[in-house]
């Protein structure tokens, strides 16, 4: 009875970095944005716009303190499978803030949904950009940062500085996250959930991509096993 090869491929571990990195901005940007102390007179008017800060910061961890944490690292071996990690517990700790919101905001259901969605679109695609630009070099990585910052700055920049569509400005997930959550109770319009279609389709292209063009070693997504 012949014995199976053993598995080559290192296993890849825990992101303990990552987890003690982000609870530690997700607590950060909790006691900036909300404080420790209750107010004294508790209710959604009051709570509300904390929470649209701390979502606000927990954007620019997600697409700005990720991506350069990782990116700031020595080249990784296995790229597609540890984006895919990354986002896993990346994701997974954004449900743990966003859906307990409700409780002291006036966002009903469909919308802390929509932000929902929203990041874990916005996640996905920095995660598949990380896993093209990690196994490359500096240059690679710079512009990787570039792009990312001008995703976030520029749309909005320009239409204040230019006039232009106010559309134009929710390309930027900063200024998405900011005019979904201000919105309070109001129903939400059918082209919301489009553009939330599109940021999916936009993340399923970018990872194609990553894995079309992965130099690690012909990695897979199902690597991560």
């Amino acid at each position: 009875m012949s014995v199976a090869p053993d598995d080559p491929r290192p296993e890849l571990p825990i992101p303990r970095g990552l987890v003690f990195a982000a609870s530690g901005w997700i607590a950060a940007s909790w006691v900036i944005a909300i404080g420790v102390q209750p107010p004294l007179q508790p209710s959604s008017a009051v709570y509300t716009p904390a929470a649209r800060m701390l979502l606000a910061s927990m954007v620019i961890g997600g697409l700005v303190a990720w991506p350069l944490f990782r990116l700031s690292t020595g080249r990784i071996r296995r790229p597609i499978a540890r984006a895919l990690l990354d986002l896993a517990t990346l994701v997974a700790l954004f449900q743990i803030v966003i859906w307990p919101l409700r409780l002291v905001t006036s966002w009903p259901a469909d919308r802390t949904l929509l932000l929902d969605l929203h990041g874990i679109a916005w996640l996905a695609s920095v995660a598949g950009v990380l896993a093209w630009a990690a196994a490359r070099g500096g240059g690679a990585r710079v512009w990787t940062m570039i792009l990312i910052m001008v995703w976030l700055v520029v749309p909005p920049v320009l239409v204040i500085t230019l006039g232009l569509s106010g559309d134009l400005a929710k390309i930027s997930p900063l200024f998405e996250v900011w005019s979904i959550a201000s919105d309070g109770p109001a129903e939400i319009a059918p082209g919301d959930w489009r553009r939330v279609a599109i940021e999916f389709a936009v993340a399923a292209v970018i990872w194609w991509a990553a894995i079309a063009t992965s130099t690690a070693g012909e990695e897979s997504a199902d690597s991560v096993a």
